[in-house]
């Protein structure tokens, strides 16, 4: 009995006719799909690799990772022949593998589609990072799971920016506060001491202004404090005017944001004073400010601030006080812990103001 074989002729260019089988013609064919399906694969992990950024696992129905990018390498440590076939629930804080936070995720990400991933990690090294992700579902033709796709990056930059602008929030909502507060005791305090409303309000106005040249300065500084030397500046710079009219010297210091607010309120109540009734009053008078560090004191150190006026007219302590004197010897007492002295020398006034460094100076 024989057995009839079908069979096509290829002709090769310049070649006689070659018989094929069918059998041959269908391992070819499966030969080339081979050769097309392998192509796709190495695409496919190209473009897996070149997601090195982001950690893209996936995990079988029982959370135990079964594939692996170079991204995920990267993010977490792991070698893949390493890591694959162990639980993912290797990357999640002690913590959270106590509150079976892994299990919750993979449920969730099955009932809702996606579980969203945002939590401490740990890498191979134990350290901990910011995961930022997301747990989707690997579904089959029929819409049955199969896995999971896990697809995280390193977020810990976000999240510290995140609270980076959190916290400047918080802090702008509480110098707002503050501000306000401000203002209503320096109105309160200017309407009692001035007589009538055009001098309450040149006054108000006045005070208003170094309250907002403050808050200036500290908004140029990212509200991270700002520099004696430019409290000063700001304050004198109206009268800078001709040789030895204003002296100002010191060390670099940089005081932190509160002690800056109340500081250029005194330093502009200190020119205001001296302009009206001080040195500043002639032509000939002069201003000179300097600070320097101080032994510690009661085992606090402190820096001194001296203001000293020469050349003016005599002066004589007030009848009364007033908003700045108040200032100077009350409220940065009470808010700074300074010790405040007010010398009325014939030959001008001096002001000394001892600030202990503690919280009120964030560097030199």
């Amino acid at each position: 009995m024989t057995t009839s074989i079908s069979h096509h002729d290829i002709r090769a260019e310049g070649s006689a006719a070659i018989p094929i089988t069918a059998e041959a013609a269908r391992i070819a064919a499966l030969e080339e799909e081979l050769r097309s399906l392998r192509a796709e694969n190495d695409h496919f992990h190209q473009i897996l690799d070149s997601a090195a950024e982001y950690a893209i696992v996936t995990m079988d129905l029982e959370g135990r990772i079964s594939s692996w990018n170079a991204g995920a390498r990267k993010v977490l440590g792991y070698a893949a022949a390493e890591i694959l076939g162990r639980s993912g629930e290797i990357f999640f804080a002690p913590e959270d593998r106590a509150e079976g936070a892994f299990v919750t995720e993979l449920c969730r990400a099955l009932d809702r589609g996606r579980a969203v991933n945002e939590r401490w990690h740990l890498r191979r090294d134990g350290s901990r990072f910011w995961a930022s992700g997301l747990m989707l579902p690997l579904m089959d033709e029929d819409g049955q799971p199969q896995g999971f796709l896990n697809i995280l990056r390193d977020g810990s930059e976000m999240r510290a920016e995140a609270e980076r602008q959190a916290l400047i929030q918080a802090e702008l909502a509480h110098r707002v506060r503050n501000t306000l507060s401000l203002a209503h005791v320096i109105a309160v305090q200017t309407l009692r001491h001035t007589d009538g409303p055009e001098a309450f309000q040149a006054e108000y106005a006045s005070r208003l202004q170094a309250l907002g040249r403050s808050h200036e300065m500290l908004a140029h500084g990212g509200w991270d404090g700002a520099p004696l030397r430019k409290l000063v500046e700001h304050a004198l710079t109206p009268h800078r005017h001709g040789p030895g009219r204003v002296a100002i010297e010191g060390l670099p210091v940089r005081l932190a944001s509160a002690a800056v607010v109340k500081l250029s309120l005194a330093f502009h109540e200190l020119t205001t004073n001296a302009a009206k009734y001080g040195s500043l009053s002639v032509p000939e008078g002069a201003v000179e400010v300097t600070w320097s560090l101080l032994r510690p004191q009661n085992g606090r150190k402190m820096l001194e601030i001296v203001w000293r006026e020469r050349g003016g007219p005599p002066v004589k302590p007030p009848e009364r006080r007033g908003f700045g004197t108040r200032l100077l010897e009350q409220s940065l007492r009470h808010e700074f812990g300074c010790t405040v002295t007010l010398a009325f020398e014939p030959e001008g006034l001096e002001c000394r103001i001892c600030l202990p460094l503690t919280a009120n100076v964030l560097g030199f």
